[in-house]
């Protein structure tokens, strides 16, 4: 057995100095490694979320973060789309965190979508999974002798605590529900005036997001504008939340143009990029 438990280690070291050598040679995203399984509504909206959310992923397996590369990437396969290179990295962190189920099968598509280093990397999974089936094969002969309960080795863990593998949040602004109400006919902002930005923003994943903080701000140093305040919002998985942020444009306001800043802050990382905003304003009469 000590035997056994000797090939194990040694196994997972070799794996552990090939993948800090893979994680040295890690590079940005490009359009041709993006691949799409099926064409999503509104693909340009779950492509940029796809781009945020697998770069959130490389540089979570690049500090050997496999928790949080798994949690990021299966968050960013929610989109429909994936790269070789993301898929051979969930497969990678799954195993380490022991979700051997999901491992083996991220190894699969990795090495279906053409990843260079998947093939070996899923021989090396499948010789630790047989070492770790042979223990098993020990233990529960030992178990059955001490009359203790057996569990697996092999069979892993479905899930790391606290957060689930497969239950990521993914956020996503519905960009044609974004208006400003208030304004003139012409789209214009008149100095002393009361307006709000209304819009909806979705979460697509499989999990609740944390508390949200959602923010207008105006990218100038100028005090002509006053921003109201929402609470921290969680929105629910698979569910879409309507927003409204009021604004008051003061007396002061000068003629000319302004731009707003939209910020949707997740606290775990899930957030959303600054939508900018620009907005012609005119002076009182």
């Amino acid at each position: 057995m000590k035997y056994l438990m000797a090939i194990v280690m040694l196994v997972t070291m070799t794996w552990e100095a090939e993948a800090q050598e893979y994680r040295s040679r890690i590079r940005d995203i490009d359009d041709v490694s993006i691949s799409k399984n099926v064409k999503p509504k509104n693909h340009d909206e779950h492509r940029d979320q796809f781009e945020r959310l697998c770069r959130l992923a490389y540089e979570a397996f690049d500090d050997g973060d496999y928790y949080m590369t798994a949690i990021y990437g299966d968050s960013a396969l929610t989109n429909k789309y994936f790269t070789p290179e993301l898929l051979y990295y969930m497969g990678v962190s799954l195993e380490k965190l022991e979700c051997y189920k999901d491992a083996d099968i991220a190894f699969q598509k990795a090495i279906k979508a053409g990843d260079i280093h998947a093939g070996v990397a899923y021989a090396q999974f499948n010789q630790h999974m047989e070492q770790l089936k042979a223990l098993d094969r020990l233990n529960k002969k030992e178990a059955k002798r001490k009359g203790e309960k057996f569990v697996p080795l092999s069979n892993g863990k479905n899930v790391p605590e606290p957060i689930e593998i497969k239950r990521a949040p993914s956020l996503r602004l519905i960009s044609n529900s974004l208006k400003l109400e208030g304004l003139t006919a012409d789209g214009t902002l008149l100095a002393g005036t009361r307006c709000k930005l209304v819009f909806r923003v979705r979460n697509d994943g499989n999990a609740p997001t944390g508390k949200c903080d959602i923010i207008l701000g105006e990218k100038s140093s100028n005090d002509a504008l006053n921003f109201g305040t929402i609470p921290p919002t969680i929105i629910q998985k698979r569910h879409t939340a309507s927003v409204e942020i009021p604004f008051e444009a003061d007396k002061t306001l000068e003629d000319g143009e302004l731009e707003l800043i939209l910020l949707i802050d997740e606290p775990n990382g899930f957030g959303l990029p600054p939508y900018h905003i620009k907005v012609k304003t005119k002076k009182s009469l």
